[in-house]
């Protein structure tokens, strides 16, 4: 079972370790800070945790750290960075508060961080080859194909054959896009940060319905099949675009409020230790922010709503913006409960260890940006290019040759373009961990539009 979910312990890797570290440091003991996790830990390693502690007080085993060892030896390698956090955690629990607890928690959450860049790196570092893959792939291999067909046409003219563009067909719509998708499968199998799950929002895909009907109407009143997939699918993409658009701006919104309570929590932590009650030091936090500004006015109104439950209106506020940010601010509430100034130092230290965790995150997401701009770019601005100059190129020599009809040609690079987008879709947004339909209907709407209009375009250019 281990084996199956390493990938997304890895990624939950740092988070736990935060957790567990902030339990051992406030005093609290090895048991504690593992039930800790399996109460409200991230998804997966709350699944693990929570076997472990319904083991223990069910005595299938012993206690819970025989359970958390047991657990380590099965991890597989890629997990090693956590088992010797987890490793150092035990050690660190077993002793007394000072300088040398402190050293060895902070050296569990740096190993845990460190396994996790070491991973981002080495997964970012291995995309060249596949990449260089499918541009040669996707791009050459059309365009190579497109350059010899007239002179075969021509050819076959000579020698009173019958060139068909059946083969052409065959390997540019059928051939082409799986060898794309299996490597596009293989590099989302290796992203350690890709997500099993998917978001099935289908949708905004619903008004692609359309597309048959636009197709056959274009056909209908321009006479030409090329312009027809054009009409089919372009302003439907668009109306997707448009629909969708507001959404994502939404979710970027979201994930910008949620950055700043990041940033909050640390004034929390001050403001409590200075002895300031949690409700005041929860509200002057957030309102001391403009962008949080708009939060303290609401958790206010669910203080009331709640008759005076801050925990509730926490969670009834926070958790819609973040889950995670919902759970520690309610962890922390919780411990201020018993005494303010812990519950303060508990607040700096999650979120020191949330800062950490997002620092290595970000850095590695930039490194995978660039190759992210190089896909979208290839699907949306140089495929189409090249494709559409080659079109225009090859038109002064397909003109000598009377079985050379460069139509059916377009219609079947148009109608590749479409793949290769939807293709790039699904490989851009799996790089970045996500597997939302919505994400890739976004992505797909987004560069269909200019891929086609690019290629129409230059396709009509004289050369």
């Amino acid at each position: 079972m281990v084996e199956k979910i390493f990938r997304p312990l890895l990624k939950e890797g740092p988070r736990t370790i935060g957790m567990m570290a902030v339990v051992i440091e406030s005093g609290g003991s090895m048991d504690a800070a593992v039930r800790d996790v399996a109460r409200s830990g991230p998804k997966n390693t709350r699944k693990l945790f929570s076997d472990i502690v319904y083991d223990a007080d069910t005595r299938v085993i012993p206690d819970i750290r025989t359970g958390v060892e047991k657990t380590l030896s099965s991890l597989p390698r890629e997990l090693s960075g956590l088992r010797r956090s987890i490793h150092l955690l035990m050690a660190a629990s077993e002793l007394p508060s000072g300088p040398e607890k402190i050293r060895m928690l902070k050296e569990a959450t740096d190993i845990s961080l460190d396994s996790l860049k070491d991973v981002g790196d080495r997964f970012s570092s291995s995309l060249t080859n596949p990449c260089m893959l499918i541009f040669s792939l996707g791009i050459m291999t059309p365009m190579i194909m497109m350059s010899v067909l007239p002179l075969l046409q021509i050819g076959g003219s000579l020698n009173s054959g019958t060139m068909t563009p059946l083969p052409l067909t065959v390997i540019i719509l059928i051939v082409v896009p799986i060898a794309v998708l299996a490597i596009t499968a293989g590099i989302n199998r290796q992203n350690p940060f890709g997500s099993a799950e998917i978001d099935g929002d289908f949708s905004a895909l619903r008004f692609y319905a359309l597309s048959p009907l636009l197709g056959i109407a274009g056909l209908y009143f321009l006479k030409d099949v090329s312009q027809a997939v054009f009409v089919a699918t372009v302003p439907v993409s668009i109306i997707v675009f448009l629909k969708l658009r507001p959404l994502m701006k939404m979710e970027k919104e979201r994930k910008d409020t949620e950055l700043m309570l990041y940033e909050s929590i640390f004034e929390l932590g001050n403001r409590l230790i200075s002895g300031d009650n949690f409700e005041n030091s929860l509200l002057g936090s957030l309102e001391s922010k403009k962008e949080t500004r708009k939060i303290s006015e609401i958790i206010k109104k669910e203080i009331v709503l709640c008759r005076g439950d801050v925990g509730e209106a926490i969670n009834s506020t926070l958790f819609p913006i973040s889950h995670h940010m919902a759970e520690t601010y309610a962890e922390v509430y919780d411990s201020s409960l018993k005494n303010l100034r812990d519950a303060g130092r508990l607040a700096i230290s999650m979120g020191r260890q949330i800062q950490d965790r997002e620092t290595v995150m970000s850095n590695i997401h930039n490194k995978l940006k660039s190759m992210l701009d190089m896909m979208t770019a290839t699907a949306a601005v140089f495929a189409p290019l090249v494709l559409g100059l080659c079109m225009a190129m090859l038109k002064p020599l397909s003109s000598i040759s009377e079985a050379a009809d460069m139509t059916g040609i377009s219609v079947i690079i148009g109608i590749y373009l479409i793949e290769l987008c939807a293709l790039m879709a699904v490989l851009t947004v799996a790089l970045t961990g996500k597997n939302g339909v919505r994400d890739m209907t976004y992505r797909f709407s987004m560069m269909l539009p200019i891929s086609m209009i690019i290629f129409y375009l230059s396709m009509k250019l004289i050369i």
